[in-house]
Parts: C-alpha cells; sequence; structure tokens
C-alpha cells in the first residue's frame, strides 16, 4: 500500500473504487445511520483524501443516493424471492424476512431514508426506494398468476391482483416506517382475502 505521511496521519495513495468507497458507505449507514454519511466521514473510513471522495461522487448527495442504492442491493442482495411454485403468502413472508434482516443491519435506514432528505435529494432516494417496490410488485403479480391454492373470481375491476399488491406494498412501507419486525397481521389478511 502507497502510503503519504502527513502530521503523523497516514493517507491511503493507493488507487480505491467506487465499490471500495460504496462498502464503506454501507459501514457507516450500518454502525451510526444515514445521517451520519458525509464525504469526510468516507474519506476518513477509507483513509483517503477527500478530494478522492470527489473523483467519484460530484456531492454528498450523490454519494448518499449511491450509498442508498448500495444498501437496497445489499438487502436484496441474494437470488430472486420468487420461485415456481411459491404461494402468495410464502413468496411476502420471504421479502418481509430479507427486510426484516436489513433492519437489524441497518438500524435506522428505513426511516431514515424516507424521513431525511431535503429536495431534490429526497425524490432521488425515494425513486431508489421505489424502483425496488416495483420490482417487488412484478414479482408479487407473477407469483398471483401461479398461485393455484387462490379462490377463484377473488379478483374483479374493482379489485384487481395489481390492488392486492398496492395494498402489501402500502402495508411494507408502513411496517418499513414503524419500524415493525411482525407481519402476522397482514399474512392474516392477505390469507382471509385470498384464500378459501
Amino acid at each position: 500500500m502507497n502510503n503519504v505521511h502527513f502530521k503523523e496521519a497516514r493517507i491511503n495513495t493507493a488507487v480505491i473504487s467506487k465499490e471500495e468507497i460504496l462498502k464503506a458507505c454501507k459501514a457507516i449507514v450500518a454502525e451510526k445511520g444515514l445521517s451520519a454519511l458525509n464525504m469526510r466521514t468516507v474519506a476518513k473510513r477509507c483513509n483517503i483524501a477527500l478530494g478522492s471522495v470527489y473523483n467519484y461522487f460530484r456531492s454528498k448527495d450523490d454519494l448518499v443516493i449511491a450509498a442508498v442504492e448500495s444498501v437496497w442491493n445489499s438487502i436484496f442482495d441474494s437470488e430472486s424471492t420468487y420461485r415456481q411454485g411459491i404461494s402468495f403468502t410464502e413468496y411476502i413472508e420471504a421479502v418481509l424476512k430479507k427486510i426484516r434482516k436489513g433492519m437489524v443491519r441497518y438500524p435506522d435506514f428505513f426511516t431514515a431514508h424516507s424521513l431525511g432528505f431535503a429536495g431534490k435529494s429526497k425524490n432521488d432516494a425515494r425513486n431508489k426506494m421505489y424502483d425496488y417496490f416495483s420490482f417487488l410488485k412484478k414479482e408479487m403479480l407473477a407469483v398471483l398468476q401461479t398461485d393455484t391454492a387462490i379462490k377463484k373470481n377473488v379478483f374483479s375491476e374493482e379489485f384487481g391482483e395489481d390492488d392486492l399488491a398496492d395494498f402489501v406494498l402500502t402495508n411494507f412501507i408502513g411496517l418499513l416506517i414503524l419500524q415493525k419486525r411482525s407481519c402476522d397481521v397482514l399474512i392474516a389478511g392477505i390469507r382471509k382475502i385470498i384464500y378459501p
């Protein structure tokens, strides 16, 4: 490792990647929360000059948005929760299990994510979250179409598969903001609605 000494401080002059910076961001978010994330903290964590962080991210907002996306990727890092033959409630339970693990790993991420941004960065951060929920909605619809245990004629013009998926996503967001770890009521409600 190449090091330059300044006043007893060692600065890493070796090339660092965007992925290494984002890894440091996730560690900061896990330990101290999303609100602790800033350019200086990241530079210090990576043991690099502040300017090196700016080589990858033009502003703190850009850094935070990239970190938010990286945390979401970390939460949903493994293969898709969808698999052939899975019931809708099994799918929802599997997704919520991933989210609960994310809540443990990144304790204030979900509340800070939804409340802690201003202006354009708030919209960008929210859009990253909605990208993941949009993906989940597509999977939910696929599961609903293949779940053979669902009652016949449960869906209608007034209440379609899309409406159920939106209802579930709205509840996901509520559970995240309130930091609820149990989804028992949601699962019980879904069972009563769609299964005989």
